[in-house]
């Protein structure tokens, strides 16, 4: 039943942020009628995240990560719920939508570092094996993600976004509470966990830029390279093109269906290379997924009809996830064990950073030009990554001999 109250906990703070990734681009869009406006606010937040997310990591080792989680599921609660208030009662502006990604960012990365920290407390109180509670954790979060956006499409086809706002605000309140219900033992740091639990997220971030930077790295640059690329590239399509092409087609609530489909294509390509990784060679997988991922996005960008674009998301989602099973096997493989925490570290950095600010640019240039043409920069710009990636020796080496 314990068990049950952290894995609740984190599928709640997780759905309630598949939601709000769904209601917010389309109510944004719909209120200020901006595309910038989007950019601007998806920049409040990624600024937020970054900071206080490097803030966290002190704190998360330090104090009781119960505590924290909950009291981070609280702030994104009380961000949501500022939204859904002024949008009941008032009017909502770009104003209030920038002041609440902001509070959302103090609280979202915070809960999620600390949530994920606590696995050790619950693996000692528990005494379940790590690699099966992980195990179910990660399912927990592919089943959230995956039925986040739908949920939030089916509320966004009967009511008002406004009202969804609530409905928001409530799962991460849950989210929370449920958080703070978990046996205390669940919070607390052992000894056991090694200092390496204690580095900093400044520390870590330092270690992992001039580990990188050594000439022996080169393959594990390559790859860090396109994993922070294409968090980018998915960041500026799920936050931004999606939410604009459905909302000019005047269908917002088929935004999360279309978001789902990505999720949905990621979640299946994961279970097939499950499946069928180990029987096929690794660098033809690699080159005939990348190419299938581009033309994916070629086809993806052309936004020819709603039930076309959730197809494609679908098919860009599966192509996706089969290049990113062979490099997240390689990357696992080029990099020491004693310093994946904080090659992970460096790319989740990287991430909070590169996100918001590729929707930023790319609402800035829908602003001046057309979604048409914003659509085929971020192509030319995929086609780039791509050939920079494929035609590298060392990586074509490091995933052959990946087998």
């Amino acid at each position: 039943m314990q068990l049950a109250t952290y894995f609740t906990s984190f599928a709640f703070s997780l759905f309630g942020n598949s939601i709000a990734n769904v209601v917010l681009p389309v109510l944004v869009l719909v209120s200020t009628g901006e595309a910038l406006s989007a950019g601007l606010v998806a920049l409040a937040s990624g600024a937020s995240t970054f900071v206080f997310g490097l803030l966290s990591g002190p704190l998360i080792d330090r104090y009781d990560r119960r505590l924290l989680a909950s009291a981070g599921d609280l702030v994104s609660a009380s961000s949501i719920g500022l939204l859904a208030t002024v949008g009941t009662f008032g009017e909502l502006s770009l104003t209030w939508f920038i002041i609440s990604a902001f509070l959302s960012g103090i609280g979202d990365m915070p809960a999620w570092n600390a949530r994920e920290a606590m696995i050790y407390g619950v693996q000692r109180h528990s005494r379940v094996a790590l690699q099966t509670l992980v195990g179910v954790r990660e399912t927990v979060s592919a089943l959230a993600i995956v039925l986040g956006p739908t949920f939030a499409g089916l509320l966004m086809n009967f009511f008002d976004a406004r009202l969804v706002l609530w409905v928001t605000a409530a799962t991460s309140l849950i989210a929370g509470t449920l958080c703070l219900a978990a046996p205390r033992a669940y919070g607390r740091m052992d000894k056991s966990e090694g200092e390496s639990s204690k580095i900093t997220y400044w520390t870590s971030f330092r270690d992992g830029i001039v580990f990188l930077g050594r000439s022996k790295n080169a393959v594990l640059r390559a790859l860090t390279g396109l994993n922070v690329a294409s968090v980018m590239l998915v960041s500026i399509l799920q936050g931004l093109l999606i939410p604009v092409f459905m909302t000019l087609r005047d269908v917002g609530y088929a935004n999360g269906p279309a978001l789902a489909a990505v999720g949905l294509g990621l979640l299946s390509g994961g279970v097939i290379y499950a499946l069928v990784g180990t029987k096929v060679h690794a660098w033809p997988l690699t080159l005939g997924a990348s190419l299938l991922n581009v033309v994916g996005l070629v086809l993806l960008v052309q936004f020819y009809s709603v039930i076309y674009t959730i197809v494609m998301c679908f098919f860009f989602g599966l192509s996706s996830a089969a290049v990113g099973a062979v490099t997240g096997v390689v990357s696992l493989q080029v990099t020491p064990e004693e310093m994946r925490g904080r090659i992970n570290g460096l790319q989740n950095s990287f991430s909070m950073v590169i996100g918001p600010l590729g929707i930023f640019l790319t609402a800035w240039l829908i602003s001046g030009t057309s979604v048409t043409s914003a659509g085929w920069a971020l192509v030319i710009f995929w086609m780039i990554v791509n050939a920079l990636f494929l035609l590298n020796k060392r990586v074509r080496r490091a995933v052959q001999e990946s087998q």
